[in-house]
């Protein structure tokens, strides 16, 4: 970019001083045309003779001329006057010679002869204001970097819509800069990321496809193959291994998920929903948990502006994750007040210990847990979700439990 910029800014200059140096020739030239106008008025007089005729000089008598007394004064003193006629044809008188040689009466005033000079057009030697000259001068220079320039922002805006829209719907963009475009290298860049970008989104879709198809059905095979030698196993053997399928099965259960939310930001529908019923339903589905850990559900009687899918996933996310490390009690919060809605869990566990944030990012697992369960996606999802209703996942410490506290805070809007 240090090479465009260089030579953006010596074109403006050159074509600065080019501009600058045409417009003092053609000042110039029109000073000159202007010249070759000008007459001597007195040399012309003074050559003069009684002899001398030419369609511009003519003697007249001075009683012809009908003067007011100032321009009249003026004439008997000897100097030359200039009428002017709204034609624009100005008039040149001066008294001849032999008439300065005669007497000062009146009568011989009368009776003088004056040279007349004339008509001379004025119109082609009017000037071109100084002023027109220096508009048209920062005109041409405005029209200039205007040329110059307008290329560069056309090109930026074009690259600026192509990034909005491969953001919106991911795929291979068409390459619509210029190569002579000052920023052609940055968009040869951008058109080979979005490249890249396409091959690993359907990459993802591929491995996605055969997770649900290839991996899964090996995982049911093998989970019914166990129940069958369940009673020629030992129990621990059994258990243990009915453990690994299970967690390779929640493995790729939280990876589809994953796959699945990854891009369904515009496919999402909010509506109003009941906290209480949204709620309910959640309760249902971790009943069978009941026996082990007591799982306390609560909600506003209120209604909730949001996709009940996607958020019903990122609640059960927070649950199960809750679940890997309470001790006895977990506590689910449905809250509705003013504009925004939030969604509780709080667990008596460990808790994060500063490292919440840290577990926000996709595939991010706490080192330190002592099972090591857990591929770092539930949380990643949960937030995700959240951004999409324009609100945030917050991780803090449990005050009334003493473990993790998760909460999906919302803007409570209407419904799209």
């Amino acid at each position: 970019m240090k090479f465009q910029f260089y030579r953006l800014y010596a074109l403006l200059i050159l074509s600065s001083a080019l501009i600058i140096w045409s417009f003092s020739e053609i000042h110039g030239a029109m000073q000159h045309q202007m010249e070759s106008y000008q007459i001597d008025v007195d040399s012309v007089f003074r050559g003069l003779s009684e002899e001398d005729s030419s369609v511009l000089i003519r003697q007249l008598s001075r009683d012809e001329l009908a003067l007011p007394q100032g321009l009249a004064d003026k004439l008997d003193r000897g100097e030359t006057i200039a009428l002017t006629l709204s034609g624009g044809k100005t008039y040149y008188y001066r008294q001849s010679p032999e008439a300065n040689e005669s007497s000062n009466t009146e009568a011989s005033k009368q009776t003088a002869k004056v040279i007349a000079f004339g008509p001379v057009l004025r119109n082609p030697t009017q000037a071109v204001p100084t002023e027109l000259i220096i508009f048209a001068l920062y005109a041409s220079l405005g029209c200039l970097a205007l040329l110059l320039i307008w290329p560069l922002f056309r090109d930026l805006s074009q690259l600026q819509t192509s990034a909005v829209e491969f953001g919106a719907n991911p795929r291979k963009m068409e390459q619509t800069i210029n190569k002579r475009s000052a920023i052609y290298p940055l968009a040869k860049v951008f058109h080979e990321v979005t490249v890249q970008i396409v091959d690993f989104l359907q990459m993802h879709k591929e491995l996605s496809r055969t997770i649900s198809h290839e991996v899964r059905t090996p995982l049911a095979r093998m989970r019914f193959a166990l129940q069958l030698s369940k009673a020629e196993l030992d129990e621990k053997y059994w258990q243990r291994l009915n453990a690994d399928i299970d967690e390779i099965e929640q493995l790729a259960n939280n990876y589809l998920s994953f796959a699945k939310l990854e891009h369904r930001e515009a496919q999402i529908k909010k509506q109003a929903v009941s906290a209480q019923a949204f709620l309910e339903q959640l309760e249902e589905k971790f009943a069978l948990y009941q026996d082990k850990i007591g799982i306390a559900f609560s909600a506003d009687d209120k209604q909730a502006v949001f996709d009940a899918s996607s958020m019903s996933i990122a609640t059960q996310n927070l649950i199960m994750n809750a679940l890997r490390f309470a001790k006895q009690n977990i506590q689910v919060r449905f809250r509705c007040e003013g504009d925004l809605c939030q969604i509780t869990v709080e667990d008596d566990g460990p808790g994060f210990e500063g490292k919440g944030k840290q577990l926000l990012a996709a595939f991010a697992r706490d080192k330190e847990q002592a099972d090591g369960s857990g591929y770092g996606l539930g949380l990643y999802i949960a937030r995700k979700i959240a951004i999409w209703h324009q609100g945030r996942l917050e991780v803090a410490k449990s005050d009334e439990l003493g473990g993790a506290s998760l909460t999906l805070v919302w803007r409570n809007q209407q419904a799209n």
